[in-house]
């Protein structure tokens, strides 16, 4: 599924897997419309927090399921309006597998741009693949290289 789709849609799998977690009936159709909604806010604060390059990435990831069922759990059982003194942190558990997620998601973006890479030197990459493999952050030279004609010393002189 998209990353457009998820954050725009709940499927009704998606919706008893809630029910279960929250152990909630699954006949009871009270709180459906919060649901969907508290599963798409979950699925958007996640995804925001991860990144949307890589469409298929969050399709069948379970530790991204997981995340959304914690989130989910926390905006449910929290919903009620709190005053200045009464505070609701949010699960560590949320910010574990969101940082997990993170560094699989940082690992395929640089497989990605190592492939992109690759392909350039082969002559088979197009402009809109090798734009994450010119990242500095992902190229063997440093950002201050020789090669950057535009850099100034201190006195303001140009190095190129």
């Amino acid at each position: 599924m998209s990353i457009k789709n998820l954050m725009g849609t709940v499927t009704d799998d998606d919706l008893q897997l809630t029910k279960t977690s929250l152990r909630l009936e699954p006949d009871d159709t009270e709180d459906d419309i919060l649901l969907r909604m508290l599963i798409k806010t979950a699925r958007r604060d996640i995804i925001g927090q991860i990144g949307e390059q890589i469409d298929d990435f969050f399709d069948d990831n379970e530790v991204f399921k997981t995340a959304v069922l914690v989130e989910v759990g926390h905006l449910y059982n929290h919903r009620d309006s709190t005053s200045a003194q009464q505070e609701f942190e949010v699960p560590m558990a949320l910010y574990s597998l969101i940082n997990s997620m993170k560094d699989d998601y940082r690992y395929r973006l640089y497989l990605q741009a190592q492939v992109n890479t690759d392909g350039e030197k082969a002559g088979k990459n197009t402009e809109k693949d090798s734009s994450f493999a010119s990242d500095n952050k992902l190229k063997n030279e440093p950002a201050n290289s020789p090669q950057d004609s535009n850099l100034m010393n201190e006195e303001g002189e140009n190095n190129g």
